[in-house]
């Protein structure tokens, strides 16, 4: 039976999952089992450090997979508020090592940290309809408004769709040991689009179907 960690930052993240199934456990770890599946859900905080100690535990707990999943912000302009994005590659944006290492790259470790093909496959059916965006989610201890570092981080990666603070923290413990990471991001706003904040502050108030639904997808199908 394989062993699923789902790791989010805030307290609302947490309790949008939390109400999909019958989990066991309090207001920041829980527990229950769907689809032949042990699940763990954790909430871990904002920001790289919080995410990496959470990755860490689930994977010393047993985790064979983790899946880091919540708001994001939306850095290209075909995305929507409530669109999900399905990361085929994460990265940092605010890192920088030095030469010979390429912006975003943590020195000794991969720029790209890669969805497993096989996860892919089995969620393509879901990405062909439309349900995912596939693209690049970047990380980076910052809350992104300004449109001048929005360019910025366009430039060094172009594919970039989303935003967040966790992704690529929890995928460099993973790659560390071995195991799979998966983020599946919602877009509760979009940068550079009028009324962004507005619309970040607000998204909770009426959290999407999409937000649970996206996770239920994703665990139907490794």
């Amino acid at each position: 039976m394989k062993n699923i960690a789902i790791i989010t930052a805030m307290e609302c993240e947490y309790n949008a999952i939390y109400s999909l199934y019958k989990f066991q456990g309090d207001n920041s770890k829980s527990h229950t089992q769907i689809y032949d599946k042990n699940i763990y859900l954790i909430k871990s905080g904002i920001g790289k450090v919080n995410a990496s100690i959470a990755a860490l535990s689930a994977i010393e707990n047993g985790a064979d997979i983790v899946i880091t999943t919540g708001l994001a912000g939306g850095i290209d302009v075909s995305l929507s508020q409530g669109d999900i994005v399905l990361a085929d590659k994460i990265a940092y944006h605010d890192v920088y090592c030095g030469e010979p290492n390429e912006k975003g790259q943590v020195q000794d470790f991969p720029l790209y940290y890669n969805l497993s093909p096989e996860i892919l496959k089995n969620n393509l059916k879901e990405i062909d309809s439309g349900y995912f965006r596939l693209g690049l989610i970047l990380t980076g201890d910052q809350f992104i408004c300004d449109k001048d570092k929005l360019l910025q981080i366009k430039s060094d990666f172009s594919r970039g769709l989303a935003v967040d603070m966790e992704s690529a923290a929890i995928a460099q413990v993973c790659h560390i040991f071995q195991k799979e990471c998966i983020s599946l991001r919602i877009i509760s706003d979009v940068v550079g689009k009028e009324n962004q904040e507005e619309q970040y502050r607000t998204f909770w108030d009426n959290v999407p179907t999409k937000s649970a639904e996206m996770i239920d997808v994703i665990l139907k199908n490794i």
